[in-house]
């Protein structure tokens, strides 16, 4: 499809009637409201931004053996790779750091998105300036907080390893979301053009079967166009779109249950990247940007979910089933790339499927490969992959190190999404899923996670 920049007369009517006419607002639960912007007052009584230890880490550098990851929540067999085992201290700080930075380097550019799609939610729902309009305004001057700070470690991260992978990349909301097709991810374009294809969308936004045709068109033409799509409905859409149309369509509830999801995935492995802070030398400053950043994303978490819903049940019924389709789409894709185990992720690679953690795990390695400290331990990423994929693999998850922190993951994610999807209605596809789909709920079942947890 020819993707040239368009005119459209009909868009700059629609936007210059929402500049003069009277909008409409949704409606949020006051005590939400009172609640969300008394957790960001307190939180801001003293200066918490991130910058300042940012600026610290850049400074810094990475010295000694002080970690920046728990080595267990990398996707490599640490403990069966002798490759891996023969690393010195020094190598796996180097190691965790690259670990590190490319994590919060997928995080800056999700969060990159949320600066758009934040506001345009607000301006198209909230009364400027309300309470409820500052809720996501507020969330998105955070948003630019760890942006900058994220981009300043990986800068001495780059700069330390020699490395010149750039810092953009495409985020979770341009479909880095659970395993998605090498094919997808070389053709993710980061630049937003009003091409034929955006045009064609809006057309079918103003058409009274125009979401049906739509959801038809995103299943046929396959995953790629499908987050295009997505990616266009949660950001520029809503901001070329008069208000009255956006609470019809619940794109600014599109966007934030959109955006929940991204919040479990975020907080899944998040949470988990300083366990055990007594048993491991972390490195402090790389610490305290976690611990920063998930106080943050505690409150923005909430938003997501009860704002998300609430907008959501504004929108016209048949705007609700659009939704609820694309929730249920988009979680399975989450699902697909997080209830893998290592030997799993090895083949959906070898078949030119790229699952979010093994794309960290080749990024992490490339990476530290490049620093000086790894002139002695140079290999072939490839054939490291390959020895991997030979070893025996058990088919349970151990109830310690790696094998606990994947079932504390599984079973996290599995609930959150239960909320979602009771709260709305989903029903999961049975033959999309498989097998992931019993384990989903087989890791719902566990009241303790003191036992070997089978894989279905």
């Amino acid at each position: 499809m020819n993707n040239k920049p368009l005119d459209f007369p009909f868009l700059r009517s629609k936007v210059v009637t929402t500049v003069i006419s009277a909008k409409t607002s949704v409606a949020l639960d006051s005590k939400l409201t009172a609640i969300q912007n008394r957790l960001f007052e307190r939180a801001h009584v003293e200066p918490m931004e991130l910058k300042f230890l940012g600026i610290a880490l850049g400074k810094q550098g990475i010295v000694g053996d002080a970690i920046y990851a728990n080595p267990s929540m990398m996707p490599f067999p640490i403990q069966r790779c002798e490759y891996l085992k023969s690393l010195s201290n020094r190598q796996i700080a180097i190691l965790t750091a690259c670990f590190f930075a490319n994590f919060y380097k997928t995080v800056a550019n999700s969060e990159s998105q949320a600066l758009v799609s934040n506001m345009a939610a607000a301006e198209k729902s909230f009364e400027p300036y309300s309470d409820e309009y500052m809720i996501l305004h507020q969330e998105t001057s955070e948003e630019m907080d760890h942006i900058w700070t994220f981009r300043s470690v990986y800068n001495m991260v780059a700069r330390e390893t020699r490395s010149e992978e750039p810092f953009e990349a495409p985020g979770f909301f341009l479909g880095m979301v659970g395993s998605i097709p090498q094919d997808d991810y070389n053709s993710v374009d980061t630049q937003f053009r009003l091409s034929e294809e955006c045009s064609h969308i809006l057309e079918l936004l103003h058409k009274p079967e125009g979401l049906q045709i739509l959801l038809d068109e995103m299943k046929k033409k396959g995953r790629g166009f499908r987050y295009r799509t997505q990616h266009f409905l949660i950001g520029d859409a809503m901001r070329l779109l008069p208000a009255e149309d956006v609470q019809s369509l619940g794109l600014g509830g599109l966007w934030l249950l959109t955006r929940f999801a991204a919040n479990v995935e975020l907080k899944q492995g998040e949470s988990y990247l300083f366990v055990d802070p007594e048993k491991f030398n972390y490195e402090p400053l790389a610490y305290n940007i976690n611990q920063g950043h998930l106080h943050d994303e505690a409150r923005h978490y909430t938003t997501s979910f009860d704002i998300g819903l609430t907008l959501y049940q504004a929108a016209r019924p048949e705007a609700q089933a659009f939704i609820r389709e694309l929730m249920r789409m988009t979680m399975e894709d989450y699902i697909k790339g997080q209830f893998l185990v290592f030997p799993e992720m090895l083949e959906a690679y070898s078949k030119g499927c790229l699952t979010i953690p093994f794309y960290f795990c080749k990024q992490t390695l490339e990476m530290a490969m490049s620093h000086q400290e790894f002139s002695d331990k140079l290999n072939n990423i490839d054939d490291l992959f390959s020895s991997w994929a030979q070893m025996e693999w058990p088919k349970k998850l151990p109830p310690f190190d790696a094998g606990l922190l994947t079932q504390k993951r599984w079973r996290y994610i599995s609930q959150q999404y239960e909320r979602i999807r009771q709260a709305i209605g989903i029903e999961y596809d049975v033959a999309s899923l498989g097998n992931l789909l019993h384990r989903y709920k087989d890791i719902l079942k566990q009241e303790n996670l003191t036992e070997a947890f089978i894989l279905a």
